[in-house]
This record gives structure tokens, C-alpha cells and sequence, in this order.
């Protein structure tokens, strides 16, 4: 797979199909800062020795790790050059992960699994790995097969089948989800209680006092955990969620206040800051 386009959708965090699959094979360490995506990430981790950090915990992978970045989750490898680094990594659209069947099911279902139990690394049975790879191996044969009839059909059904026997095994097997990931007990939970009460006014100091842990040791954990100060942090979610609201059709004058800002110039300067566009631009976009 061309690990040049892989790096370009990692610098801009946007992702043109419904999906895309690379596996990569390396020796080179690399160093990658926090970032988030655009889109749903999933790794399939081969062999190698890195340490991935995703929303202030760190998990040392092990072979046949299936990795869950969600959508906007502040992540990033640390990638060690003992031995080469091989994983395939899926990327998949919000409009894709979300579609629902009749039953009002979706294939996002999973990280909402891994959002629930606050893991975002699974480790299943040999034979049910076995099967998923199978399919990242059909993936990677038909695209291989480059411009046969209905290709991209049978593109599309092959990472739907990988989607749904993913999922599938996530809800069978919940004893999966890794529990040993390395943390600040009080961090995660200060990142979860900011994710569940985003829009309310959250500060410092609120939260030193709320979770009974000191203002400047929390500024300097909280940075170490996720590579943001929390008033970065806030603010990038906000825009982050204002940005997801206003493509699904909302007003950005609407949008401004329910993201918790006070006023429309002050949200329009940060949500440009953030994402490069003003709010208005992007839904005439």
C-alpha cells in the first residue's frame, strides 16, 4: 500500500471515500503528535513494539490487537524501532459508520461499545481473529483487482462483512475489550466527565475542585495524558461537535450557543482557528 497517502490522510485528518485500507509493514520510528480524525480509525496490529494513546490511556499492543479510534478521539502511536512495526489500518467514514438498517442498527455500534466500558483496544478468540483478518485479506485482494466489473461493489460488501463480523464479535465477546491500558485514574475520568458535560460550564478550577486533585498538578497530568492544555481541550471538542452539527444541517448561529459559547464572534474566530474555515463557509460548502 503507497505509506505516502497513508501519511497525507494522517496530516489532514480527512478522508475523500467511505473507506480505505492500507497495510503497512516498516522499521522507521517515527514520531506523531496528538491528533484526531475526521473519521472512524481501526487498527489491526501485527507485530511490533508500540505503545498507542488514545483519550489519556496508553495500551501496550499485542499481536492480533484490534485497535478503536473513534471519531475525533485525541490519539497518537509511540512507535519503538526494535523490530519492524506491521498493522492494518482501516479508515471509515462518519456517513458510512452511520448508515442504519431497518432495525435502526449501525456499524458504529462498536465504538459505542468501547466508548461505554472506556476501552478502546480488543483482543479476541484465535478463531474469531482468524475470520477478520480473512476478510482485511479479501479487502486487500479486491483492490487488487483494480477495475473488475462491479469492483467497487465488492469492495463496499467486503468492509461491510468485516464491519459486521467486528461488531458482531464485540457484543459476543465483551471480555474482550483490554482493561490493562496504563492511566491517571483521575484524568480519564476528568476527560469523561468533560466529553458528558461539554456544552456546561467547565473551567480549571471547577474541575480541581470537583475531582479533589490539585489545579497545577492536574494542568501538567492532564497535558502529558493528552497533549492538550483543558481549556485546549474544551475548546477543540466544542468546535469539534459544532463542526459535526452544522454539516448535518444546522445553523451555525444555533449551533454557537448550544456549543456553549457566549457569543458569535468569539465561536467564529476559534471554530476557523480550529478547522480552517469559517462556520459559514462550510455549510454553503
Amino acid at each position: 500500500m503507497d505509506e505516502k497517502n497513508l501519511e497525507q490522510y494522517e496530516k489532514t485528518g480527512f478522508l475523500t471515500e467511505n473507506f480505505k485500507l492500507f497495510h503497512i509493514r516498516d522499521r522507521m520510528k517515527k514520531e506523531f503528535p496528538f491528533h484526531y480524525h475526521d473519521f472512524y480509525k481501526i487498527i489491526y496490529f501485527v507485530d511490533g513494539n508500540v505503545g498507542y494513546k488514545i483519550e489519556g490511556k496508553t495500551y501496550q499492543l499485542k499481536p492480533h490487537d484490534f485497535v478503536l479510534v473513534d471519531y475525533h478521539a485525541i490519539h497518537k502511536p509511540e512507535i519503538e524501532n526494535d523490530m519492524p512495526y506491521e498493522r492494518y489500518i482501516i479508515y471509515l467514514s462518519e456517513a458510512f459508520m452511520n448508515r442504519e438498517n431497518k432495525q435502526g442498527e449501525k456499524m458504529n455500534h462498536c465504538f459505542a461499545l468501547a466508548r461505554q466500558c472506556r476501552n478502546h483496544v480488543v483482543h479476541f478468540t484465535p478463531g474469531s481473529y482468524e475470520k477478520l483478518l480473512g476478510c482485511l485479506m479479501r479487502i486487500e485482494e479486491e483492490e487488487r483487482g483494480g477495475r473488475n466489473f462491479l469492483s467497487d461493489r465488492m469492495l463496499e460488501a467486503a468492509f461491510m462483512e468485516f464491519m459486521v463480523l467486528l461488531n458482531r464479535t464485540c457484543i459476543m465477546q465483551p471480555q474482550a475489550f483490554i482493561t490493562t491500558a496504563v492511566y491517571h485514574e483521575k484524568i480519564v475520568d476528568i476527560i469523561a466527565y468533560i466529553q458528558e458535560h461539554l456544552m456546561e460550564n467547565i473551567n480549571i478550577d471547577f474541575l480541581s475542585a470537583h475531582f479533589f486533585i490539585s489545579r497545577y498538578y492536574l494542568m501538567r497530568r492532564f497535558k502529558e495524558a493528552t497533549g492538550y492544555s483543558i481549556h485546549q481541550y474544551i475548546n477543540e471538542k466544542r468546535i469539534l461537535e459544532a463542526k459535526r452539527r452544522i454539516l448535518a444541517g444546522e445553523t451555525a448561529s444555533k449551533v454557537c450557543y448550544d456549543c456553549g459559547f457566549s457569543d458569535y464572534s468569539t465561536f467564529a474566530r476559534r471554530f476557523k482557528a480550529i478547522t480552517g474555515t469559517a462556520p459559514s463557509a462550510l455549510r454553503s460548502g
